[in-house]
């Protein structure tokens, strides 16, 4: 009886003290991983914007984040939820064809976008998910398929009518849910920057205002987040996916005037065009552009250089030419379309060039405060985001020890 009564009383102060630890540790460390499309990596020069001005105040600013070519904005936004190259995600362009499958992957074609098969890797939530750390995405590319069979737990479908605060106020719940419904990891998706600097060019004071709303995103974010008492044990990471050039009449390359367009199947267009010719057409399409090369540089698919990570997928076509910076490739067809829509300003091009590297800034209790560190390629925080949340990421091309600069 007396061994009984001992065994009881033990187990009584057992659970009063793991109570008592449970209750004194701290909250685990989330994640908001927040993406502004088309946010060069200056854009904090163009405007006033204090609230950016504080998070890089009491955190860390990188000079650049280095986007995977081509720098357009699907491939980019997969490449870092899945820290691989576009030739290991299949994801080579926001438009592109499958030779296998006799399938185009349109970024308007919603059957498509929310068709898993089209997505390699394994993106983050994917991750997480799988060990047991739930995940809620706010507009990501990829988070509306069902890539491995799985989604996050919540998603949303891409709505750009959706109003800023509104994507906040949603994210911050899921963040702030009770008990096992808590999400840890969440991500948050603007494209209003990109757009008016597609439509007005990287000078005008449309893409201005369109920073000045993201600064005040910013400042309501931090605002709700203090509401919630999420602020001091999250770690924040902003990005963009690619920086932004302008066009221009007097630099365009007119691909019909070079070779014959008849011995072409297939053409991409964009700063990095893919031409796939017809059957027997390949040699004399590649020596038409290869001897008339100027303003641009033109590749056999085999040919592309290894700093690319883009030819070892089925999806590149034959041809590759890709534009020197702020040159566009066209056709008769829409030369004066282009011409009647300008100024504006576009992206794509190589991703050596400076004006492409995108927005990073990161703070949070992991991260150093008031520090710069030098530009880092965008396939590294995946790695990071598992450092953060102490998760083990699958195989892929990046490196936490390429970013340890940004942690305490």
């Amino acid at each position: 009886m007396k061994r009984r009564l001992l065994t009881i009383l033990l187990l009584a102060v057992c659970t009063g003290l793991l109570g008592c630890s449970s209750e004194q540790q701290p909250n685990p460390p989330k994640t908001l991983l927040i993406s502004f499309d088309g946010f060069g990596h200056n854009y904090l020069h163009k405007a006033d914007t204090p609230n950016f001005d504080t998070l890089a105040a009491g955190g860390v600013q990188a000079e650049g984040l280095i986007p995977v070519f081509p720098t357009k904005t699907f491939p980019n936004h997969y490449s870092i939820a899945t820290g691989l190259y576009p030739e290991n995600t299949g994801f080579i362009g926001n438009t592109m064809y499958d030779p296998k499958w006799e399938e185009w992957y349109r970024i308007r074609d919603r059957e498509a976008v929310e068709n898993g098969k089209w997505y390699g890797g394994e993106p983050i939530w994917n991750t997480l998910e799988k060990q047991g750390i739930k995940t809620g995405t706010m507009f990501w590319v990829g988070s509306e398929a069902d890539i491995q069979g799985m989604r996050p737990t919540h998603w949303k479908r891409y709505n750009d009518d959706m109003p800023g605060k509104a994507r906040i106020d949603t994210v911050i719940k899921w963040m702030a849910a009770p008990g096992d419904r808590v999400v840890n990891f969440a991500t948050l998706y603007y494209s209003d920057v990109d757009s008016k600097g597609h439509r007005y060019g990287t000078k005008s004071d449309s893409v201005k205002q369109a920073i000045k709303r993201a600064d005040r995103l910013m400042g309501y974010l931090k605002q709700q987040m203090e509401k919630s008492s999420l602020w001091e044990n999250t770690n924040i990471i902003i990005v963009s996916d690619h920086g932004m050039v302008n066009q221009s009449a007097d630099k365009l390359i007119r691909l019909d005037n070079i070779i014959n367009m008849e011995n072409t199947g297939r053409v991409i267009w964009g700063p990095m065009t893919m031409i796939e010719p017809k059957n027997g057409k390949k040699e004399e399409v590649y020596r038409g552009l290869k001897s008339a090369e100027n303003n641009y540089k033109v590749y056999k698919k085999e040919d592309l250089p290894e700093r690319y990570h883009l030819k070892n997928h089925r999806r590149v076509e034959d041809i590759v030419m890709v534009a020197e910076l702020g040159y566009t490739i066209l056709d008769e067809e829409y030369e004066q379309r282009f011409l009647n829509s300008l100024p504006r300003a576009t992206h794509g091009y190589d991703n050596n060039n400076k004006e492409m590297q995108a927005l990073f800034l990161a703070r949070g209790p992991a991260f150093k405060s008031g520090a710069e560190v030098e530009a880092f390629q965008n396939i590294h925080i995946y790695e990071l985001i598992n450092h953060l949340m102490g998760t083990e990421p699958t195989q892929n091309d990046g490196s936490v020890d390429s970013v340890r600069v940004l942690l305490n």
